[in-house]
């Protein structure tokens, strides 16, 4: 199905919650999105959006409430990958040595998706598109996802490797002539269809300080405008700061946790500009 997202690249990235109601009137005015729920039918699933009426609205992301049977597990972000074929793909990543959370499963008549565990444990999961109207319909500006980061507590080169060979990226260490960064990082690559050429999307680095106590994970990065003062201003709507501001080789970031524990990046960057 038509979409301007590369094949492989992130499509989508949403976060369960025990509490929507507050995580709702965080992310909202944190980020001054709007949300736009699903109803019953779909769990309560609701959609994270720049712009305020259906009309405009562009869609960032997503927020779906726990499940009956663990309704008080910690939040947490997750990334979902554009797959062509969902069903092939799982069982692909599963040759691979990735773990099957939810087998493949179409959501009405706008998507398929699944669930997984890579080899070393981080969650990810697979999305086919079956229209161009589901996935990131705002990416790479302020209160949008502009970059994904996989912390993993060994090699990164290793760790991306699963992932490589399942969705065809490319992966890139910091050469000579580029900024150093404090942990072993790979850069991550998908290629683009639309333009023909390599689109890159992520790294991936070595755990550091904290991190190295919790296991493998994708962290979700938006843009901000300003770091500092979004940093400031979660502290204010009851979140929490878990690496305070620093100026890094991508721009300065920060790495927040919401009120309901979802750990997440944000990031002002040059490419923002």
């Amino acid at each position: 199905m038509s979409t301007k997202i590369p094949p492989g690249a992130p499509i989508w990235a949403d976060a369960n919650t025990p509490d929507l109601a507050r995580d709702l009137d965080f992310y909202m005015r944190l980020f001054k999105w709007s949300s736009f729920g699903t109803g019953e039918e779909f769990g309560h699933y609701t959609e994270l959006c720049l712009g305020s009426t259906v009309s405009v609205a562009r869609a960032v992301g997503g927020l779906a409430p726990n499940p009956p049977g663990d309704p008080d597990a910690l939040s947490a972000w997750g990334v979902a990958f554009h797959v062509a074929d969902c069903f092939e793909a799982a069982a692909a990543a599963e040759k691979l040595g990735a773990q099957i959370v939810s087998h493949p499963v179409r959501v009405g008549d706008d998507l398929v998706y699944a669930a997984l565990k890579d080899p070393d444990g981080g969650a990810f999961g697979l999305f086919e598109p079956m229209n161009e109207h589901v996935g990131f319909m705002a990416f790479g500006e302020p209160g949008s996802a502009v970059w994904f980061e996989y912390v993993y507590d060994g090699a990164p080169m290793e760790a991306m490797q699963f992932y490589s060979e399942l969705l065809n990226w490319s992966m890139k260490a910091p050469g000579e002539d580029e900024l150093s960064h404090d942990s072993p990082y790979v850069g991550l690559w998908t290629h683009g269809h639309l333009t023909g050429g390599a689109v890159e999307f992520g790294g991936a680095r070595m755990a550091l300080g904290p991190e190295m106590r919790m296991k493998p994970h994708w962290l979700v990065c938006f843009g901000t405008a300003s770091v500092d003062l979004t940093a400031a201003k979660a502290v204010d709507l009851g979140g929490r700061v878990a690496v305070a501001p620093v100026d890094d080789p991508g721009g300065r970031m920060a790495v927040l946790v919401s009120p309901t524990g979802a750990h997440f990046t944000i990031m002002e960057s040059k490419k923002l500009d």
